[in-house]
């Protein structure tokens, strides 16, 4: 039985080495100098979704993308589901708001972008496996 299970174990270790590992950027949209700042109201924001640990999308209710890029790298962004956003008094989502996950850990925006959203095949090289012997 332990001879199954360290069999699974080296399996699931050598498919995880031989992965190939793929990081997607997301491409900012140029900003014009005339057009105003972008911001997105808390109150009109239906979801977001973690680029790695660089940035996030933001949807609106009517379906609006937005990317907002962080100052830094934002440890931890990309394995969470909960986050607060800190925007001051104005209630908007904006360049100068900040993110502050469960743990405590803050992480502030460098810039806010209308977006076209994720990229819709950002998980095409993910493989799925089940693990049997991780059982017990």
């Amino acid at each position: 039985m332990n001879t199954r299970r360290g069999l699974y174990r080296l399996t699931a270790i050598a498919m995880l080495a031989s992965a190939p590992m793929t990081v997607t950027i997301a491409e900012a949209t140029p900003a014009d100098a005339s057009a105003p700042a972008a911001f997105v109201n808390r109150a009109e924001m239906i979801n977001w979704l973690a680029d790695g640990e660089r940035g996030l999308w933001i949807q609106t209710r009517d379906s609006r993308w937005f990317y907002a890029r962080f100052t830094a790298v934002c440890q931890g962004v990309n394995s969470t589901n909960s986050l607060a956003f800190i925007t001051r008094a104005s209630d908007r989502i904006d360049r100068t708001s900040s993110i502050t996950m469960p743990a405590g850990r803050r992480c502030r925006l460098r810039s806010l972008v209308p977006s076209g959203g994720p990229p819709e095949k950002r998980n095409a090289d993910v493989v799925f496996e089940l693990l049997l012997g991780a059982q017990g």
